[in-house]
């Protein structure tokens, strides 16, 4: 028996829990998602900026537009201006160690 196979017949209930529990999220997250779909909506149609009960506190906040920098159509047209740019102000992202998951159907 490979390791593979031994990690995932000693890790059954802890693989099979996950699953499970992803699919309820997933269900809940879509009805959440449909919920504040439509308080919004409702918020709109009364003209309500803002509400706040016992039980929630809801704010419809405005539509916005902002501009940035597109660097990667900027290294494409400007490449030697693209690392001059990089040499004069690099920043560094440090990114822990993760898991990424996907559950299939």
């Amino acid at each position: 028996m490979n390791e593979l196979t031994e990690f995932e017949q000693a890790n059954l209930p802890l693989i099979t829990g996950y699953v499970a529990l992803k699919k309820t999220i997933d269900e809940y997250s879509s009805q959440k998602k449909k919920l504040e779909n439509e308080l919004k909506e409702q918020m709109e149609k009364y003209d309500v900026k803002s509400i706040d009960n016992d039980v929630l506190r809801a704010t419809l906040v405005a539509g916005s537009e902002s501009k940035s920098v597109d660097l990667k159509e900027f290294k494409k047209h400007e490449p030697d201006e693209y690392l001059a740019l990089m040499a004069d102000y690099p920043k560094k992202t440090v990114r822990k160690p993760s898991l990424r998951i996907t559950v299939k159907k």
